[in-house]
C-alpha cells in the first residue's frame, strides 16, 4: 500500500446565513468545547503515526480510534449522541437540536487507520475506514489511494484503477498512485499501460527503488532484458536490501544465459526474504536445468513448504525445465 501518513484537507462545514440564532450559538459553543478535544486528538494522532512508523501497528490503531472518538463527539442535546454524524450544518439547522461536529482531522485519521488495518490484513476494516474518510472529505486523495490498493487486493481491479485515477486527478504529483495503478495494470496483463505509469512515477520521483523493480518486471515481459537489468541495477543501488530487485534481475540474467549471475541473484533474494516463494522456485528450476537435481529438490521443497498451493504450477515448470537441460548445458 503507500505513504507514511495522510495529508490534511479541510471539510467545508460552515453555518449558512439562514440558520437560526440558537444554531449559531450552539456552533460557537461547540467549537470552543472542541478545542481541547482537538489538541488531545492531534496528540493521539501524532503518536499513532509514530507508532505505525515503528511497526507498532496495533498500538497505532488504538491511538487512531481514541482520536476519532474525541473529535466525533456530538454536541447539543445529548439524547441524540448516537445520531449519525452530519457533515452539512445548514441541512440540520432547522430540524435537529443536536449538531454533531466532525473535525476535518477525522478524515486524515480514518485514512491512516485504514492503512494500519490494511497492514494487518483487515481489508474489510480498511475499506470501511477509507469509505468514511472519503465521505468526510471527498478531496482527500490519499483515501482514494488507500481504497484503490484495498480494492486491488480484494480482486476488484476496475474499482482499484478508478480510485487510483481519482487520487492522481486530485494530486498529479502522486507518484505512489501512478506506481500502484501500474501494478494493477500489470496484474491485468496490460503491460504497456503498466509501463506508462511506472515511467511517470519514476519521472516524478527517481529515487524509489521499488518502482524501478516494478518497471523491470514489465520490461522483462516485453523482452527488454537490457532495460530490465538497468532498472534492477538502479533499484539495488538505491536499496541494496530489496529482494524483488535481485529476483527480477536473476530472471533477466537467466534469459540472457548468465546462469551464475542468475543463481547468485536468486540466492540473494531468498537471503533477504526467506519467504520469497518464487525465488526458491526459479532457483530450483535453474539448478534442474544444470542437472543439479538434489539442489533443485531442496529449493522445490522450500517453495512448497511456504506455499503448498503452488505445486501444480511448479510441476508444469519442472517438466518444461527438464526438456531444456541440453540447451542450458
Amino acid at each position: 500500500m503507500r505513504r507514511t501518513g495522510s495529508v490534511f484537507s479541510s471539510v467545508a462545514a460552515i453555518a449558512t446565513k439562514v440558520a437560526a440564532t440558537v444554531f449559531a450559538s450552539i456552533l460557537i459553543l461547540s467549537a470552543a468545547a472542541m478545542a481541547q478535544a482537538n489538541r488531545e486528538a492531534q496528540e493521539l494522532y501524532n503518536r499513532g503515526r509514530d507508532r505505525y512508523g515503528k511497526g507498532q501497528v496495533h498500538d497505532a490503531i488504538d491511538d487512531y480510534t481514541r482520536a476519532i472518538a474525541l473529535i466525533s463527539l456530538p454536541t447539543g442535546d445529548q439524547t441524540h449522541a448516537k445520531r449519525k454524524l452530519k457533515l452539512s450544518f445548514g441541512q440540520q439547522a432547522e430540524r435537529s437540536p443536536a449538531i454533531a461536529l466532525l473535525d476535518p482531522l477525522a478524515a486524515a485519521i480514518y485514512a491512516d487507520r485504514s492503512l494500519a488495518r490494511y497492514t494487518l490484513g483487515d481489508f474489510e476494516g480498511a475499506m470501511a475506514d477509507s469509505n468514511q474518510a472519503i465521505a468526510i472529505d471527498p478531496g482527500l486523495g490519499t483515501a482514494y489511494a488507500d481504497r484503490g490498493q484495498i480494492r486491488s487486493v480484494m480482486g476488484d481491479p476496475a474499482g482499484a484503477i478508478a480510485d487510483l485515477s481519482k487520487a492522481i486527478a486530485i494530486d498529479p504529483t502522486d507518484y505512489q498512485s501512478y506506481n500502484n495503478r501500474g501494478g494493477v495494470f500489470y496484474k491485468k496483463g496490460d503491460v504497456d499501460g503498466a509501463l506508462v505509469d511506472f515511467d511517470r512515477a519514476i519521472a516524478l520521483n527517481p529515487r524509489v527503488a521499488e518502482i524501478y523493480a516494478n518497471r523491470a518486471m514489465a520490461r522483462t515481459d516485453k523482452e527488454d532484458f537490457d532495460g530490465a537489468i538497468a532498472d534492477t541495477d538502479r533499484a539495488i543501488k538505491l536499496n541494496p536490501r530489496l529482494a524483488l530487485a535481485f529476483y527480477v534481475r536473476g530472471t533477466a540474467r537467466f534469459v540472457r544465459k548468465e546462469i551464475e549471475g542468475s543463481i547468485s541473484d536468486f540466492s540473494r533474494a531468498v537471503e533477504l526474504d526467506p519467504g520469497f516463494v518464487d525465488a526458491y522456485a526459479n532457483r530450483g528450476l535453474v539448478w534442474l536445468m544444470l542437472g543439479q537435481d538434489s539442489k533443485a529438490r531442496e529449493d522445490f521443497a522450500r517453495c512448497l513448504r511456504l506455499d503448498p498451493s503452488a505445486e501444480a504450477e511448479l510441476q508444469r515448470h519442472i517438466q518444461a525445465a527438464k526438456q531444456h537441460r541440453i540447451e542450458i548445458r
